[in-house]
């Protein structure tokens, strides 16, 4: 049967759409997982507006929304720092699916912010495989597996790393920034002090860790209040198991009572230590990007939606 012709508006999003846009994303989370047979976990709106506000406020130009019969019906995200652009969010309603909406909001989301020549486009993307072959022909390919890891930790076991931390808990401090963009740079290919600055503030009790091996810095880490672990990472791969022990411990020491992460299939050393502190795999998704991109074997990623 052949589905009628839609009449489709592209068009950039408004501050007016956020919460339409975070209902259609709840609502879309939770048909997928229902198609994988599992239970839907909820997704209250509230938790999703933060990151909306953010991505308007910073790349307004990759932000545009589908809108059919005054409905909106779709929208994507796209963030770019440097040469990597980032999609971060693509949800359409569940009857829009395989109509081309999707494919025409992508478009106009990578193609707006005008990114620099060399830029590589790259995703998280969920295990929906009509999602991931629209993905490949935006030419992001698979690269790795990323997995989210959850629970009530152990012990830490592995040594190396001590964590101290830098600035007040909640605020963004300039020497806080200067430091990740020290690693930022090799393992992102980019400088983010305005995401740095969302990491700290939008989640209350948020803290930013220098991370040392004696006396020299290493990397850092960011433990957010609600326990979730990253961004943050090493240049030396060798001291990714320490780096992730270490900001478990913290999370643990400060008050935390369960943690989670986002860890690259690659990161050896960080899926190593999450394991052997008692956390358990949640769910999986794939890391799709035009090129090899972001040092994946020594990176913390902050989630799925900014990376």
């Amino acid at each position: 049967m052949v589905k009628p012709h839609l009449d489709v508006r592209i068009r950039p999003a408004r501050p007016r759409d956020f919460v339409v846009c975070a209902r259609l994303c709840s609502g879309s989370l939770r048909d997928l997982i229902r198609r994988q047979g599992q239970r839907p976990p909820n997704f209250p709106v509230r938790d999703l507006l933060p990151f909306l506000r953010h991505a308007l406020a910073t790349d307004p130009d990759g932000f545009h929304v589908a809108v059919v019969k005054g409905r909106i019906v779709c929208y994507a995200i796209t963030i770019l720092r440097g040469k990597t652009h980032f999609l971060a969010q693509f949800f359409a309603l569940p009857g829009m699916q395989s109509r081309g909406v999707g494919r025409q909001v992508l478009t106009r989301a990578f193609d707006a912010p005008r990114p620099p020549r060399g830029t590589a486009r790259c995703v998280v993307a969920s295990l929906d495989l009509r999602a991931q072959a629209l993905y490949a022909k935006f030419g992001m390919l698979p690269r790795t597996i990323l997995y989210h890891v959850e629970g009530k930790p152990r012990k830490s076991t592995a040594n190396g790393v001590e964590l101290r931390q830098l600035g007040p808990t909640g605020t963004s401090t300039k020497r806080a920034r200067d430091l990740a963009a020290r690693f930022d740079r090799p393992l992102r290919e980019a400088r983010r002090d305005v995401d740095q600055r969302h990491f700290l503030t939008t989640v209350k009790g948020s803290r930013f860790f220098d991370a040392r091996a004696g006396r020299k810095t290493v990397g850092y880490v960011v433990i957010q209040g609600n326990g979730a672990i990253g961004p943050g990472g090493v240049l030396d791969p060798s001291l990714s198991a320490a780096l992730m022990s270490a900001a478990i411990a913290k999370a643990h020491e400060i008050g935390m009572k369960a943690v989670s992460a986002w860890v690259p299939g690659l990161n050896e050393g960080a899926l190593t230590a999450a394991f052997e502190a008692g956390l358990k795999i949640e769910f999986l998704t794939a890391w799709m990007a035009a090129r090899d991109i972001i040092r994946l074997d020594s990176y913390l990623p902050s989630g799925g939606v900014l990376f």
